[in-house]
């Protein structure tokens, strides 16, 4: 059975760099995979609440402004299996506050987009999925 998920994801560029997250090992799939700021949205929930919610959750950060960037979608096998399928709504945020980790996270990185290139990314989370994305940033 194929599950599906919609992602709230905050993209946000400081410098010419990306912030991205690692994934902890307390998280099931994908420990040690790097992702952007993220989290699913709620049933009921816009995606604009979701974002600022997932943000503060997991950064400590602040939406001060977010602007859709587009969507993309994708699939996560598991033992070459589909069983999840993702649809990312992307939002470039202009964010205010301290930045801290939650414990889902053990580490956080601004990169550049060819940096970003060779990280080693959630498997929903292909770059060829996002990098026009990156082009409006």
């Amino acid at each position: 059975m194929l599950n599906q998920r919609v992602m709230a994801t905050a993209i946000i560029k400081k410098d010419g760099k990306f912030l991205l997250l690692k994934r902890s090992n307390r998280n099931k799939m994908y420990a040690g995979y790097w992702q952007f700021p993220e989290g699913g949205i709620e049933v009921g929930e816009t995606p604009e609440k979701a974002l600022a919610r997932e943000l503060k959750e997991e950064t400590g950060l602040r939406v001060k402004t977010a602007k859709l960037l587009g969507v993309s979608s994708g699939n996560i096998e598991y033992f070459h299996r589909k069983v999840w399928h993702f649809i990312r709504v992307f939002y470039l945020v202009q964010a205010t506050g301290k930045l801290r980790l939650s414990a889902a996270h053990t580490e956080q990185g601004w990169f550049s987009e060819k940096e970003l290139k060779k990280l080693r990314l959630m498997k929903s989370l292909k770059y060829a999925d996002f990098k026009g994305l990156l082009k409006r940033v």
